[in-house]
């Protein structure tokens, strides 16, 4: 495999990414209400912006209020030129291949917009991506939200409680490959990837650290950014480790959808498979229900 330009991921992924979005818009200035159901933004004056999903109330027998999963979305590299709100939510923006765009067009599943509480850490404006971030701040960011948005009254006079033990994580591109970094922590409950990005082979100690965590893989076999072979090596390191997974559980906490282009003859732009991948990935009311289901 040819050594990938950056500079080839962050236009491909951001140009094509258009070609799946409805025709919404969203001002330029940042939502920063605290509304049930809607995507707003937020800031951590010692890390990052981010987009947020709460869900509508639900509550228990007794009628207080359940404590609900977390999903941490990290995007891939991009231009980022704008707001968070606007990068995750606007038409043209660069990370709307992702669940909070999904959210803001309800287009996404139930099983999503009604379950979870929803955040994506922004690397903000000029920044090409996360993954050149230092672990441990993006770790800080998430303990922080958790303890702020816990502090919060919301619009509608209710507050909202995490689960700190159902906390996942979905990664696109150079996200995913994050996603996978931060899961040898063992401080997630669940890991969704999305053209995961790594190249070579995982170091032993990280694959040790990884197993019995709960992987969903998504690739597709026409990406022409990252190859389907990065996923390929990460699923079969993660199956064949010594010692790793019962072979009739396998299924239970390796998944691995590997999606075919479409055939046709129209001449599709570069980049379009690499983020169809996190597409299906967002639209897909298994996979949500996937991680609800983790013990």
């Amino acid at each position: 495999m040819q050594p990938v330009n950056r500079r080839q991921i962050i236009q491909s992924s951001t140009v094509v990414a258009t070609i799946f979005q409805q025709n919404t818009s969203h001002a330029e200035e940042s939502n920063t209400q605290l509304t049930r159901g809607e995507i707003f933004q937020i800031e951590d004056p010692n890390s990052y912006s981010a987009v947020v999903y709460i869900p509508r109330a639900v509550y228990g027998k007794e009628k207080e209020q359940i404590s609900l999963p977390l999903l941490v979305v990290l995007h891939g590299a991009g231009v980022n030129e704008h707001s968070a709100l606007y990068e995750f939510t606007t038409r043209g923006g660069d990370h709307t291949n992702l669940p909070p765009y999904l959210l803001s067009t309800q287009q996404a599943p139930s099983s999503l917009y009604e379950n979870f509480v929803v955040v994506a850490p922004y690397v903000g404006q000029g920044v090409r991506s996360l993954y050149d971030e230092p672990r441990g701040k993006i770790l800080s960011f998430i303990k922080w939200f958790n303890s702020y948005i816990e502090s919060q009254t919301l619009h509608d006079g209710t507050k909202v409680s995490i689960n700190r033990q159902k906390v996942s994580l979905f990664g696109f591109s150079e996200g995913a490959t994050l996603a996978v970094e931060l899961a040898t922590t063992r401080q997630f409950q669940g890991v969704v990837t999305a053209s995961y990005g790594f190249t070579g082979p995982l170091p032993k100690m990280a694959i040790e650290r990884l197993q019995g965590i709960p992987i969903w893989a998504f690739h597709s076999k026409g990406d022409d950014i990252y190859d389907v072979q990065c996923s390929d090596r990460l699923v079969s390191s993660l199956l064949t480790y010594e010692g790793g997974l019962d072979v009739f559980a396998v299924d239970d906490i390796i998944k691995y959808t590997k999606l075919v282009p479409p055939t046709n003859d129209k001449i599709e732009p570069p980049g379009r498979e690499h983020v169809r991948a996190a597409l299906v990935a967002s639209r897909s009311a298994e996979v949500f229900s996937w991680l609800l289901s983790l013990k």
